[in-house]
């Protein structure tokens, strides 16, 4: 008796031994199309997202591209003032030229040379020369004690002769 009304032992709903989307057409064209729609929605993202990659890799060498333009024009300009100071720097020594100072002494300045008279020559001894020593200012590398003393004994014989 039991096995004609199909009794069920436990909670669980009797499994369907059919496909109901097999069987009924318009639940069948309904689960093509949420499919259908599932692969265009995965479609518009994925490009969405590759169309970003590429924008932020364009927006990218925009941004390079535009440093790079700054960078040259910098160095253009570093250039131009380079060759201004180069050109400032040969007025400067052109107007120390001891004859340029001689010519502004006389024309602007209303100067004449001495004449002999007024010359005065001063004879300055030997002795009162001053010394500089080099070796004191060494670097740290050759800071041994034998390479000091070696120094400070040829400053001496450099001095005495």
């Amino acid at each position: 008796m039991i096995e004609n009304k199909q009794y069920v032992h436990g909670t669980a709903a009797r499994k369907l031994e059919y496909d109901v989307y097999k069987e009924n057409k318009v639940l069948k064209t309904k689960k093509k199309r949420r499919n259908n729609n599932k692969i265009k929605v995965k479609y518009v993202l994925v490009l969405l997202f590759i169309s970003l990659l590429a924008g932020f890799a364009t927006y990218r060498y925009a941004m390079i591209t535009e440093l790079n333009y700054i960078i040259n024009q910098q160095a253009i300009e570093y250039n131009e003032i380079k060759e201004e100071n180069k050109n400032i720097e040969l007025d400067i020594k052109n107007s120390i030229d001891l004859n340029n100072v001689r010519t502004v002494a006389k024309t602007k300045l209303g100067m004449q040379e001495p004449d002999q008279y007024q010359i005065t020559y001063i004879s300055i001894p030997r002795d009162d020369s001053t010394v500089v020593l080099d070796d004191e200012n060494q670097s740290e590398e050759d800071s041994g004690m034998l390479n000091i003393l070696m120094g400070k004994i040829k400053s001496v014989s450099s001095f005495i002769h």
